[in-house]
């Protein structure tokens, strides 16, 4: 189900630490190009004070954006030059990927660049009329969209109109949730273990630097059918994943070990290789890794491991010597547990507010 928002400005502080005896200054993002993000350094009123701007832009924009091709849901309007009569507004690219306009019927549009559309329709209404010149222009693009979930404000699919970057995309979401306890507000998402996926991959950003550092060399742009994940930093949990019989999110208690959580995973399933379990610790753009041999906990040649919030274990079905190769599997494993999570979360909000 898509969610069509209206698009906010997005406020991202950025705190600028100082020796003593050096002006202190306030800064947040200005400006309103795409991409583009204006820092302003105001004076603190009674201080020395500094004024600067700064601009900074994500990485390179994406080659999908210097050749937009058309798609479903795009609205076009139609014409030919010196015939005013003949113009067609609000032509909607069908489910099927085809339009029409006059005699040119269901021509296939999905794929195609503008003028690769227009030498199609040229080419068909030229079985009815000589030297037609056919003028196209895009009214309104929907066929790129994006998707952010969890802890923002407004999870949903977003419209990739023009080049839009992580920063933006949360933006578009509303920002991030936020909590209150005691009468102070705190932001409830986890951006060690949230990210950027695309073709079923994590997208080589950090968001933990990007947000909590202000790193905008890792403001990269979105691309259609990526999504941005926001974890959640309230609950104390631990992940249980690979071949386990109930492969999942396990609640943590005060104290939990690793033989303990596979144990409420359900223990291992047939395949799998209980003599190097990776432990996963940490951020997930940096993680922590640790082979286990839960084989010998078991036989008591080894001691149990205590686990701490937010571990990942991953059980493997064959033997492998490079930890990076399993770390892969691992990570979009947990990706797609956590993605699959939030979706449901996502619908059953949906459901209840109905």
């Amino acid at each position: 189900m898509k969610f069509f928002f209206t698009f906010v400005s997005l406020l991202f502080l950025l705190s600028s630490a100082t020796n003593s005896g050096e002006p202190r200054v306030r800064s947040m993002p200005v400006g309103n190009q795409p991409g583009d993000y204006w820092v302003e350094l105001k004076p603190v009123e009674n201080d020395n004070c500094l004024v600067k701007e700064v601009r900074v832009k994500p990485t390179a924009i994406p080659a999908w954006q210097t050749r937009y091709t058309l798609g479903p849901g795009d609205v076009l309007t139609f014409s030919i030059y010196d015939r005013p009569d003949l113009t067609r507004d609000n032509v909607t690219i069908a489910p099927d990927g085809t339009v029409s306009y006059l005699q040119a019927i269901a021509v296939r549009a999905k794929g195609l660049t503008p003028d690769q559309l227009r030498k199609r329709i040229e080419a068909e209404l030229s079985k009815y009329q000589k030297n037609v010149k056919v003028i196209i222009s895009a009214s309104t693009i929907a066929s790129k969209n994006f998707s952010i979930i969890g802890r923002v404000q407004k999870p949903g699919s977003y419209t990739l109109d023009r080049p839009t970057s992580i920063l933006e995309g949360i933006a578009m979401a509303q920002g991030i949730q936020v909590g209150t306890v005691r009468g102070s507000a705190f932001e409830l998402a986890d951006f060690e273990r949230s990210f950027v996926a695309r073709r079923g991959k994590k997208l080589a950003v950090n968001l933990a630097s990007l947000y909590y550092e202000g790193d905008f060399s890792q403001n990269a742009y979105l691309e259609p059918d990526d999504y941005i994940y926001v974890a959640s930093n309230l609950d104390n949990e631990v992940y249980v994943l690979g071949s386990v019989n109930e492969a999942g999110r396990r609640k943590m208690p005060v104290k939990l070990t690793i033989t303990q959580a596979i144990g409420e995973a359900g223990g291992f399933s047939d395949e799998a290789f209980r003599m190097r379990v990776l432990l996963i610790r940490g951020s997930i753009h940096n993680p922590e890794t640790q082979i286990v041999n839960v084989k010998s906990i078991l036989t008591g040649k080894e001691p149990d491991i205590e686990l701490q919030n937010k571990d990942i274990i991953f059980v493997a079905k064959r033997p492998f010597e490079m930890v990076e190769r399993v770390l892969d599997s691992a990570i979009v494993t947990f990706m797609q547990t956590v993605t699959a999570e939030a979706m449901n979360q996502s619908y059953n909000s949906i459901n209840l507010g109905n």
